[in-house]
């Protein structure tokens, strides 16, 4: 499980805001951002849950985003007795068996602890800098059965929970300038990025889109490619073509909605306004 019971409600207790943000929201449950938006996808909340904050940064009642996190994390698949997926923490720590000289993939070790190989490989990650219990390293692309057994004795011993993927390299550094950007309404460019940086442009790219993927979500900022795929959600039975020509005619009217901001070349429009402009006319 990705984050035990006992850390969530000390997570819970230390929040006492009434409204919180959904990065608030990825370190209660211990998931990354996508995950986050899979679930508000596939459940979206009601209405009156939900508010627009500072900087429009969306906000979720903190009993709402609790609800949530619990229903993902601890209860059952609706219709099922199966917890959801997860590097399970069993009741007694138990050693993986393992032969000696033994060398395990992410498929060996998922098999034996009952979960998915992204679900390890994603485990493995959190940990590879842990400053106590290094995740082991591979020996080309598999890793030492004792020592990936003795790390597992460890973390279920221990119950260290999930911990959230670190953001790589200079995220963070870049997440800052998108902020300011978007504070300022102003135009991020890769290039503009690079130089701030003083790094390649194809480098900027990718922390520009690693930092835009934890933030406008947040900030309730959809890029103009989703909008084909909301056109869709909302009923349209066309082509893929035919839903992205639909999109380029709503956005030429004279009464649509501006882009909010372009980012590293693509344009951001405000979610609300695109609710809007896809609304039937009432």
């Amino acid at each position: 499980m990705t984050t035990t019971r006992e850390q969530f409600e000390q997570r819970l207790a230390a929040l006492s805001d009434a409204w919180i943000t959904r990065r608030q929201l990825r370190e209660l449950a211990g998931v990354v951002e996508k995950t986050v938006r899979n679930w508000l996808d596939e459940e979206p909340l009601d209405p009156s849950q939900t508010r627009t904050g500072e900087r429009n940064t969306q906000l979720i009642e903190r009993e709402a985003a609790a609800s949530l996190v619990r229903k993902r994390l601890f209860e059952p698949k609706e219709g099922t007795t199966d917890l959801r997926a997860g590097p399970r923490l069993p009741d007694e720590p138990q050693r993986l068996s393992h032969a000696p000289g033994e060398l395990w993939g992410w498929a060996d070790i998922a098999r034996r602890r009952g979960v998915t190989p992204g679900a390890i490989s994603n485990l493995a990650k959190s940990y590879e800098d842990h400053p106590v219990k290094p995740f082991p390293r591979a020996v080309g692309r598999k890793r030492d059965a004792a020592a990936v057994a003795e790390w597992f004795h460890w973390y279920d011993t221990e119950r260290p929970g999930y911990a959230a993927r670190r953001e790589e390299g200079r995220v963070p550094e870049v997440v800052e300038h998108l902020e300011a950007a978007l504070a300022g309404q102003e135009d991020l460019t890769t290039e503009t990025l690079a130089a701030q940086l003083g790094v390649a442009v194809g480098v900027a790219r990718t922390y520009l889109t690693q930092a835009a993927e934890q933030v406008m979500d947040e900030h309730q900022l959809i890029p103009r490619s989703a909008i084909a795929r909301l056109l869709a959600q909302a009923g349209h039975t066309g082509t893929a073509e035919q839903r992205r020509e639909r999109v380029r005619t709503l956005l030429n009217r004279k009464n649509a909605p501006q882009k909010y901001i372009t980012v590293g070349g693509t344009d951001y429009y405000k979610k609300a306004d695109i609710d809007r402009l896809l609304s039937p006319p009432g």
